[in-house]
């Protein structure tokens, strides 16, 4: 029965943080920058107490450059959370088995590139190889 239990909530819990990276790609970038951009402010505050008194150019330069890190260590964090999840749920299924971390890799990494594939598709947003190269990263060190 406690078998059953673990397998139910691994499972769940890789389903639900697949489907968050899903909904996270679905948003146009609009909203996407939104969201990321209230983040990057107070980071940027955060590291720059002057930020708003720096110049113009100077301050959306920085502000663009920590929104930049904001949004790659999201995708890193989620894709990490997911290799987690996907190495326990797999575990639960299989035992501790030899290659299993290789699989759970591949299916992160997978996963990951059809993310970018889907984003190729929402408006004002594009896939890149460079995010895939990085969430499969975040999946790598997840399962580890």
């Amino acid at each position: 029965m406690q078998k059953g239990w673990i397998r139910a909530c691994t499972t769940l819990m890789t389903v639900a943080v697949m489907a968050l990276i899903f909904l996270f790609s679905t948003q146009p970038a609009e909203e996407s920058d939104i969201t990321s951009g209230q983040i990057s402010l107070h980071v940027a505050c955060l590291f720059r107490p002057d930020f708003y008194a720096m110049p113009e150019n100077e301050r959306q330069t920085y502000y663009s450059q920590v929104q930049t890190v904001i949004r790659k260590c999201a995708h890193f964090t989620e894709f990490f959370a997911l290799g987690f999840s996907l190495r326990l749920c797999l575990e639960s299924w299989f035992g501790r088995r030899r290659g299993l971390g290789g699989w759970t890799w591949l299916g992160g990494t997978v996963w990951a590139a059809l993310d970018e594939i889907h984003q190729m598709s929402v408006d004002g947003r594009a896939g890149q190889f460079r995010d895939v190269i990085l969430d499969s990263c975040g999946v790598l060190c997840g399962l580890l």
